[in-house]
């Protein structure tokens, strides 16, 4: 059997990301956060320039405050908040927030800030299984010499359901984003993933348009791997034909002092004569 060219590039692309590997989560929705909508950070389709913080943000894994300053095509400080409240043996809270404001240095200028919060009820349903409601929201708000004001803003609810085998953790996961901004979408996504106890894991999420036709819109296939002070993940995602791939490498180290210094590349439209790359580097401090 001969595999076409078409065929073989994504098989390519995911053996070359599995270094690149990162953390599980209870639900984080196709491009590692919640599941909403891409948008382009390339100058073609509009007069400003857009930066997809979202693949990277909802980690969670500093408790407190983490304030970083981050560098790619543009200078991105960050603070970041992150609490678990325990309500009783069964149920707890965990809530995030973030704010990343991104200023661009090349003409013209423009300056970008990025909310982003989620909060999640885990119930414990069993001694083996646990079932996680999570709300997660972002709001993007641009300021740009002749363009200003809120650009993209999603709403996305999600359930999970994860249970605990021998072999390590099985879950299912739904989401139903609604794009409030630039205009009114509904879409949906579901996942399945597995975690190894030893911090390996995939997940592998399908992507669904609701409205205003439906019909289905690509996959969203992730490896995650957390060890220790390591953390780091790749996300490959693609359109409903793979004729649009990008793909997320991401990695993360957090010192005993609590210095946390990341780094990652996006790399968007590869094999095609659009395919742009924006590596970026940041360090932190968590308190």
């Amino acid at each position: 059997m001969i595999l076409k060219t078409d065929k073989i590039l994504p098989l390519v692309i995911l053996f070359l990301s599995l270094p690149f590997l990162g953390h599980a989560q209870d639900c984080c929705g196709p491009g590692g956060g919640g599941g909403g909508g891409q948008f382009s950070s390339s100058d073609s389709d509009a007069n400003y320039r857009l930066k997809d913080v979202r693949h990277y943000s909802y980690s969670a894994r500093h408790f407190g405050f983490t304030v970083g300053l981050e560098n790619s095509d543009c200078i991105t400080p960050r603070v970041e908040y992150y609490t678990s409240l325990q309500a009783n043996d069964r149920n707890s809270f965990n809530i995030y927030g973030a704010l990343y404001y991104s200023v661009f240095p090349d003409e013209p200028h423009s300056h970008q800030a990025d909310l982003c919060e989620n909060i999640a009820w885990r119930l414990i349903a069993s001694d083996n299984s646990r079932l996680t409601v999570r709300i997660d929201n972002e709001t993007l708000f641009l300021f740009f010499p002749e363009d200003s004001g809120v650009k993209y803003a999603v709403f996305d609810p999600s359930i999970a359901y994860a249970y605990a085998f021998g072999f390590g953790d099985v879950s299912v996961s739904a989401g139903f984003p609604i794009d409030m901004t630039p205009e009114t979408l509904f879409n949906s996504w579901a996942c399945v993933g597995y975690e190894h106890p030893i911090g390996l894991g995939i997940l592998l999420c399908p992507r669904f348009t609701m409205s205003p036709e439906s019909s289905y819109s690509g996959t969203t296939f992730t490896l995650t791997f957390a060890w220790d002070s390591f953390y780091s993940k790749a996300a490959l995602i693609s359109n409903e034909d793979f004729s649009v791939i990008s793909l997320r490498p991401y990695a993360e180290y957090t010192t005993l002092t609590n210095f946390v210094f990341w780094a990652g590349v996006d790399l968007f439209n590869i094999g095609k004569k659009e395919f742009f790359a924006s590596p970026f580097i940041g360090v932190g401090y968590n308190f």
